[in-house]
């Protein structure tokens, strides 16, 4: 992921010096925000879903597969544009190494009603996708003197669904394996209040529960784990939504790199033409931003055929020469 530490406000300041219209200048002080939403529409533009760059890759920490679960909100999880890949590892199996496999990525996955076959090799046909915790599908509290058991064990027990919603409508997710108390821990005083921050922890007995965010990410998983297993280990790896530029002064071109930085203002430079009053700068803007486009496109088609680029030379010619010996190497005296 990038880690940029250049300022939005260099992108205008170069604009500037290059006798572009700056925005800034326009009348009425809005000529900051127009400054702003003209650098968010470059930012979208670099960072859209057709290109997957590897300077915007992350890599989503590890969730286990459990019992009939098939959501599994995540704490903390607010960057994700879109899903790339996602490795899957039947993390039990004792076969060194463990089975590997890839699960297909999904914009959208319907609610399984049943457990479906996982088919030859295991992990080849698990499916995965991403949304907002608060439309993922919670469990409930599974009763007093119930046993979460842990999912990396040779013995692998059936589990309850490891999410709630308590009283006040706040999401929780177990995040310390044991056994429930007497009493649900929305029973318990004092209750979480509505809205609680992400992170907070419930004691129930030996079992912790953790807030999480509606507003974060989680992943659902097809086809529905079985009650004992295999447990499935799924690492998604995706790429880093667009920032929202909020201030010229202080916001940084995060995700962009430093590298891609003169990309960025050079769309900068365009979308400025395209606010220009100058009919002239305006058509200009019209005939070059698609290019600024395809130029993108052209880099990520290349980083796709990167492994095409590989070769091999022979040592020596796979024919022979026609001329024979005395022709070959060229020389000045010998030119063809």
């Amino acid at each position: 992921m990038g880690s940029s530490t250049i300022k939005l406000v260099s992108a205008f300041d170069y604009v500037a010096a290059r006798g572009v219209p700056d925005p800034r200048a326009g009348a009425g002080g809005y000529g900051v925000q127009l400054a702003l939403r003209l650098g968010q529409q470059v930012m979208n533009d670099l960072i859209a879903e057709r290109f997957n760059w590897k300077w915007n890759r992350a890599i989503a920490a590890a969730f286990l597969t459990n019992s009939y679960q098939q959501d599994y909100p995540q704490i903390g999880l607010q960057a994700l544009g879109w899903l790339e890949t996602c490795a899957v590892v039947d993390i039990n199996n004792t076969q060194v190494p463990p089975p590997l496999g890839t699960a297909t990525v999904r914009r959208d996955l319907a609610r399984a009603g049943m457990t479906l076959g996982y088919g030859p090799g295991g992990v080849r046909n698990q499916q995965v996708s991403w949304d907002y915790n608060r439309n993922l599908q919670f469990g409930k509290w599974p009763g007093p003197g119930v046993t979460f058991s842990p999912l990396i064990t040779a013995q692998v027990v059936q589990n309850p669904i490891m999410s709630m919603v308590d009283a006040n409508g706040n999401l929780l997710i177990v995040t310390t394996f044991g056994t429930t108390a007497n009493v649900p821990p929305t029973n318990v005083a004092p209750l979480l209040p509505p809205n609680t921050a992400e992170g907070t922890t419930v004691v129930d007995g030996s079992v912790v529960w953790t807030v999480v965010s509606p507003n974060s990410q989680g992943f659902r998983v097809l086809p529905l784990p079985g009650p004992t297993g295999p447990v499935y280990q799924f690492t998604p790896i995706y790429q880093v939504k667009a920032t929202t530029l909020l201030n010229l002064s202080t916001s940084t071109l995060d995700p962009i790199p430093d590298d891609y930085s003169n990309v960025f203002f050079t769309g900068v430079e365009w979308q400025c033409k395209g606010a220009s009053p100058n009919p002239a700068e305006r058509k200009e803007f019209k005939d070059n931003y698609p290019l600024w486009l395809k130029s993108l496109e052209d880099a990520r088609k290349q980083g796709d055929r990167e492994a095409d680029a590989y070769g091999m030379l022979p040592a020596s010619s796979p024919v022979d020469n026609v001329y024979g010996w005395l022709r070959n190497p060229q020389d000045p005296s010998q030119p063809y």
